[in-house]
């Protein structure tokens, strides 16, 4: 699989999955209520097994509904989605009493994190994405996709809060700089200035995030980070409409910054990584590239703050 084009052309594997579960359900039932219905929301979460598996419990819910035992439930939806799982980017697992593991393959993993450099730092105002002068089937003002973030009146308790997502962006963007600096990668910003927060990353293009097939980036606090930021980014774009309460988003993005911390303290990128590894070099500053880019999008849209260059 070329890991250069994202599996699907959504912005979060969470709703990815949901489309390709949503198929297999209709296939499985007829007539199967939309997404949007309260009612037949699929229970989709993400797990923290690693690198990156999402648990499903459809099968509880329909159970009862068919009143078939909840295993064979899950094994039959289970076998529907290996069936529309055309690209093969996913392995399937049911386990007892009846939840469905859907764990993305590596080469998938690949391609969400590529996906994820090319598409978080053009993500503007309101979660827009817009190509500059792009013209033809995406619209004639250019506009080829539209992520609508949550409308939010969080109200925060004193502002000396923020300071440390504030300083883990601005350490973020100051890492990208000096690596931008070193040639180590080359970034630009969406103003075509440096002095801009939204920051990518353009060469290599891509990042080599596999290593024989397998994601370089599998020391405990990386993968944390990356969980960390597939979660803000499943809850700001895919969000659970049964939550009866709205998520405290700073505690979100506290949680983020502390996952970055101790990435950022455990994890080398110049002295003997640089030399005797460049690509995990190359790997480890892609995900930071990440992680700033939900800083921005986390300190901007929903916090109503401003992302530092540095501080």
């Amino acid at each position: 699989m070329d890991h250069r084009s994202p599996p699907l052309a959504e912005l979060t594997p969470k709703q990815a999955l949901l489309q390709q579960i949503q198929a297999a359900l209709s296939l499985y039932i007829l007539d199967t209520p939309s997404l949007t219905d309260r009612k037949s929301y699929i229970p989709l979460q993400l797990s923290k097994q690693r690198p990156v598996v999402y648990r499903c419990a459809i099968a509880f819910k329909l159970s009862k509904l068919v009143n078939s035992p909840t295993i064979e439930v899950a094994q039959s939806i289970s076998q529907l989605i290996a069936q529309q799982n055309h690209q093969q980017n996913l392995i399937l697992q049911v386990v007892p009493p009846g939840w469905i593991y859907l764990e993305l393959t590596q080469p998938s993993l690949a391609a969400w994190l590529q996906h994820w450099i090319e598409t978080l730092p053009c993500l503007g105002s309101r979660g827009e994405k817009r190509a500059e002068g792009a013209q033809g089937a995406e619209g004639a003002e250019g506009e080829i996709a539209c992520h609508q973030l949550p409308i939010t009146n969080y109200q925060l308790p004193i502002t000396n809060s923020l300071f440390p997502i504030q300083y883990a962006h601005a350490r973020c963007c100051s890492l990208l700089k000096m690596a931008h600096e070193e040639k180590i990668i080359t970034i630009k910003s969406k103003n075509s200035d440096i002095k801009s927060s939204c920051l990518q990353v353009i060469s290599p293009q891509p990042i080599p995030w596999l290593s024989e097939a397998k994601i370089c980036l599998h020391h405990p606090s990386e993968l944390n980070l990356l969980l960390e930021s597939i979660g803000v980014l499943d809850a700001l774009y895919c969000p659970d409409p049964t939550r009866s309460k709205s998520l405290n988003w700073l505690k979100v993005a506290l949680n983020l910054s502390q996952a970055f911390q101790t990435f950022y303290s455990q994890c080398r990128i110049w002295g003997e990584v640089k030399k005797q590894n460049f690509n995990l070099a190359q790997g480890r500053l892609g995900l930071i590239a990440i992680a700033q880019s939900v800083f921005r999008i986390l300190l901007v849209e929903v916090l109503n703050s401003c992302a530092p260059l540095e501080l």
